[in-house]
């Protein structure tokens, strides 16, 4: 594997970073070109969003200052919030679990060509680190879940009591273990406070 695939930046991207390097000294902030930015913004998204390196990472590996790189990471935010429900985030989250998994399937097929012990011991590490990921987001996302439904619970029930209204609301995520005579005397209480 060669360090452009383990740094997992585009050979494109180095090949027009070194022939300008050879021009000009090493430019590390602006003013770019509109090509050159497009460029660099393309890269500094692939980077970030699709193999989740850190603004300090990409900088380091585009050879390019910090600050640019967190201007471009902003704007990427920027663009993409406009195009999410942030009242249902569900897609968003959806799609970053689908772009996790496409990592998973590249790392398999690259781990069952490598040979060498600490280039697979790498692989697996990076694979372990996008399962953990992948659960830590369903972990999340239940949490979230479960934030959003007791806090509109609780608004609804304050409504209710502010404006004396006598019924009273429960989250789904509301559940206690009872007996089975428990469980069906309060089926019997609610059933008969619905009738009234």
């Amino acid at each position: 594997m060669s360090s452009n695939e383990l740094l997992q930046v585009t050979d494109e991207f180095l090949k027009q970073n070194s022939n300008y390097a050879e021009k000009k000294p090493v430019k590390k902030g602006g003013p770019y070109s509109k090509s050159d930015k497009d460029k660099r913004m393309n890269e500094v998204y692939r980077l970030h969003f699709e193999y989740g390196y850190s603004a300090r990472k990409i900088a380091e590996m585009m050879n390019v200052n910090r600050n640019t790189i967190n201007g471009d990471i902003d704007y990427w935010f920027s663009r993409i919030s406009k195009d999410v429900n942030l009242f249902d985030p569900s897609t968003m989250i959806v799609r970053g679990i689908a772009r996790m998994e496409i990592q998973l399937t590249r790392l398999r097929e690259q781990l069952d060509k490598v040979k060498n012990y600490s280039e697979r011991m790498s692989i697996e590490r990076l694979i372990y680190d996008i399962n953990c990921k992948i659960m830590h987001t369903h972990e999340k996302l239940y949490q979230a879940t479960y934030s959003v439904h007791k806090l509109a619970t609780e608004w609804l029930n304050q409504y209710m009591e502010k404006n004396k209204k006598p019924e009273r609301y429960l989250t789904w995520f509301d559940t206690i273990s009872v007996s089975k005579k428990a469980q069906e005397k309060i089926n019997r209480i609610i059933k008969e406070d619905k009738i009234y």
